[in-house]
């Protein structure tokens, strides 16, 4: 029986589930905390430290807001995840 994946893979998970895997399909962290049901705030510190790691990007866009998308390493990692 599979256990419970820690809540930042689960992060990292749903930014997968969403196809943010590119720049052009990156999400902002309050939808990401949305579908969560978690702060926003948290989610981004989540995001930043796998950005840190090297498993996701961001950027700021027009509007001002951060989005972020899993590069390989971390498209890599999630589909590890489930192996």
């Amino acid at each position: 029986m599979r256990e419970e994946l820690p809540f930042p893979d689960k992060v990292l998970q749903t930014l997968h589930n969403l196809c943010a895997t590119a720049a052009d399909l990156s999400r902002r962290s309050d939808e990401v905390a949305r579908i969560l049901q978690i702060d926003p705030n948290e989610i981004e510190s989540i995001l930043d430290k796998y950005k840190s790691e090297g498993f996701a990007e961001s950027f700021v866009d027009n509007e001002g807001k951060k989005r972020y998308y899993l590069n390989g390493r971390g498209i890599i990692k999630v589909c590890s995840l489930f192996t």
